[in-house]
Parts: C-alpha cells; sequence; structure tokens
C-alpha cells in the first residue's frame, strides 16, 4: 500500500533555540513487510525514511548525503557528507515512538543527543505527523 501523504516535522534544537521549526511537506507513505517507509524531498534533497517500532533509519541524497539510525538506548554512529568535507555524526537515542492511526496515518515521536565530528550540537525533539491528503 502506498498513498500520498502530508507530512508536517517539527524539530527543536533545545540547545540552539527556544522554539521549534515547524516544516510541512507532500510525501509517499508505504508499509512493506511490516515496515513502514516515508519519502520525500526539499530543497533538492531526496529523503528516505524506514521506521520500524523501535528503530528509524533516515538516509538523505542530493546536495548533501547521509545516513543515520536511531534506536533507543543506542548510540549509532553515521555521517553527513557536505561539498565542505565529512562530518562523523554520533546519535544517543533517548526515546521513540511509533503510533499509527489515532487520526494521523502515521506519527513518529524521537529524542536523541548529536555530536558532529567530536562536538556536542544539541538535544533533539523530531515529531513527524503523516496525514491523509
Amino acid at each position: 500500500m502506498t498513498r500520498n501523504v502530508k507530512i508536517i516535522f517539527s524539530t527543536h534544537a533545545k540547545d540552539i533555540s527556544d522554539e521549534p521549526e515547524i516544516t510541512e511537506l507532500v510525501g509517499e507513505y508505504t508499509i512493506q513487510n511490516g515496515k513502514r517507509y516515508l519519502r520525500y524531498e526539499k530543497d533538492g534533497l531526496r529523503a528516505f525514511l524506514k521506521i520500524t517500532d523501535d528503530s528509524l533509519s533516515v538516509i538523505y541524497s542530493g546536495a548533501m548525503t547521509s545516513r543515520m539510525e536511531y534506536a533507543p538506548g543506542v548510540t549509532t554512529t553515521g555521517s553527513f557528507k557536505t561539498p565542505e568535507g565529512l562530518l562523523d555524526a554520533l546519535a544517543e537515542t533517548e526515546r521513540l515512538t511509533v503510533i499509527e492511526g489515532s487520526g494521523s496515518v502515521l506519527r513518529v515521536s524521537l529524542r536523541y543527543k548529536l555530536s558532529l565530528s567530536g562536538t556536542f550540537v544539541s538535544n533533539y525533539d523530531i515529531e513527524i505527523n503523516c496525514l491523509k491528503m
């Protein structure tokens, strides 16, 4: 099953900004073999998210490429490749909640600490809400 969805992102970098950044996009939501997939494009970047009940994989391609994994209680490594160079990333995931239904097609809540090239960046709270079009 594939359907077009409205995606509302709320991204709050707690150590950088007092207010969350809200972004609304249109994307594609698919369920296949018990896994959920979300695809969208923003500012020339293509994003692919693989969502299970206990993990989230995020892959970006385009002007920047990256691959990050998030799983509660686990510290994971990834990278961001930009025109300026490669940044090693470390994500310490505190919480990942995945809810289907209840007014949304899918709702994902993620809290993690991010470090890039050994330097702490911020504590992040991310909410992803997928709505029927």
